[in-house]
């Protein structure tokens, strides 16, 4: 009986495990998507703790190394867009020399809300966990192009690898905003009524709204920095 009833919970834990719900398909260029390839997708799945994990699932493209080995001083330009989202675009870029000398290794780090399940950000890095060394040891992109760095022919052959960080959006209490305009008016009305003055300063008086309306600013300048166009909305 035991048996049965455990058959049974993974049976219905099955759909859980094997079905995303929703995926960010991938697609790459090497000449600002003059031309774009597959480049893979990156699946979607909640976990029993409400967070979300990715699993990149890289496209069967044998040619992917050596278009980059071919393009190797252009721009790798990966583009992103959300099965929940539709219509919009995510971009983001680096330079094809790097993901050579990590084997084709990327690292996605990418910022979602996981109520909406909604695209924020993408970011693509390559793994240097997977670094091929120069002769140096090191990689050293001084006076150096990408091809004298180390020899890259066993890379061109290959397909795209990678790995997913996920990154929940954060959130933040708003300023009690209508406490603070409450408060003000009460003690108008107190002096209007004749009430004594508190002729404490004003931040003495409003420190308990003035601090968090201060590390609200400070939090959200913190998580939210200005990064440009690379990995927005387009």
């Amino acid at each position: 009986m035991s048996n049965l009833l455990l058959n049974f919970a993974w049976f219905l834990l099955l759909p859980v495990a094997c079905f995303a719900e929703w995926t960010l398909n991938l697609e790459y260029s090497l000449n600002g998507f003059t031309n774009s390839y597959d480049l893979g997708v990156i699946e979607m799945r909640r976990t029993f703790d409400g967070n979300f994990t990715g699993t990149f699932k890289p496209a069967k493209d044998k040619n992917f190394g050596q278009r980059l080995l071919d393009a190797q001083d252009d721009t790798y330009s990966v583009r992103a867009k959300s099965s929940s989202q539709p219509g919009q675009t995510f971009l983001t870029t680096s330079d094809p020399c790097l993901f050579l000398h990590s084997n084709l290794f990327h690292v996605f780090w990418i910022s979602i809300s996981q109520d909406k399940q909604e695209l924020h950000t993408i970011t693509v890095f390559p793994d240097t966990v997977a670094w091929r060394n120069d002769e140096d040891g090191k990689y050293n992109s001084l006076g150096k192009s990408c091809s004298e760095k180390s020899s890259l022919s066993a890379t061109s052959s290959g397909s795209p690898k990678g790995i997913v960080h996920v990154v929940g959006e954060s959130t933040l209490s708003t300023p009690d905003t209508a406490a603070f305009v409450q408060k003000l008016e009460r003690e108008k009305r107190a002096k209007q009524h004749g009430a004594d003055a508190d002729n404490r300063s004003f931040i003495a008086k409003y420190w308990m709204y003035i601090v968090p309306v201060v590390l609200f600013a400070v939090i959200s300048s913190a998580v939210n920095p200005d990064a440009g166009a690379e990995g927005q909305a387009q």
